[in-house]
């Protein structure tokens, strides 16, 4: 996968990362949210927050659980 993030969005990334089930999201930038829901890597989850999808930690890691 080779999209281009912005260095803020690749951050708020490894912060949904390290988000356990059932915590809240951490407090992102309106931008940054849009940034990574356009790209796919992340989905709403309701509530005004967003998780990380597979995608997402695939763009991370290379890997998916």
């Amino acid at each position: 996968m080779s999209k281009s993030l912005s260095p803020e969005a690749i951050e708020a990334l490894r912060r949904l990362n390290d988000v356990g089930v059932d915590q809240p999201a951490p407090p992102l930038a309106q931008s940054v949210t849009a940034e990574l829901l356009a790209s796919g890597l992340a989905a709403d989850a309701g509530r005004g927050e967003i998780q990380i999808t597979c995608s997402g930690r695939q763009y991370l890691s290379g890997d998916c659980d």
